[in-house]
């Protein structure tokens, strides 16, 4: 019984006790770190001009209920990095079809250009600490040019160099 009493301090029991409490955060920290979602998708449109959207229809299949932020950016012919604005969604476990439409900026350069994304997920509590990052895969595309928005590219009525307009008070 006296070894018994030496183990069953009360400092080995707080710790005990403290370890045991800490098996499901860190269960959720170390263990639950699985993407929660498999995904198919397809763009719907290869060629996009300036100022419109790509579309790409998605079916996925989400493993849990999560809150996701998604970023996404362009890459233009340039490789001048075009940030589209985040995008937050909580989503429910199952199966969903939907449609995203990522905007083209007007000043993207026309050509060939990559849209891709990052999708971070919280579906625990420990993942709202540290949550996981998927990376969307990469979607090639075209930019063409949108002659309606391109500026640089209209004439005044004798041929000459595009027309500026002046603002009342510069002059």
């Amino acid at each position: 019984m006296s070894r018994l009493r030496r183990i069953l301090t009360f400092p080995n029991t707080v710790a005990a006790i403290v370890c045991a409490l800490m098996l499901p955060p860190a269960y959720w920290l170390i263990i639950d770190r699985e993407p929660v979602a498999s995904s198919v998708s397809e763009v719907l449109s290869r060629d996009v001009r300036q100022g419109d959207f790509l579309q790409i229809d998605y079916d996925v299949v989400w493993a849990s209920r999560c809150e996701i932020v998604a970023f996404r950016y362009i890459i233009d012919e340039m490789q001048v990095e075009w940030p589209i604005s985040r995008s937050e969604r909580v989503v429910e476990k199952g199966r969903q079809r939907f449609t995203i439409r990522v905007p083209v900026p007007m000043a993207a350069a026309p050509g060939k250009a990559v849209y891709k994304g990052t999708l971070r997920f919280a579906c625990n509590p420990m993942q709202r600490l540290f949550p996981l990052e998927q990376d969307l895969r990469p979607r090639e595309f075209t930019i063409l040019v949108n002659e309606e928005l391109a500026w640089r590219r209209r004439k005044d009525a004798q041929g000459g160099a595009p027309a500026l307009r002046r603002f009342a008070g510069l002059g």
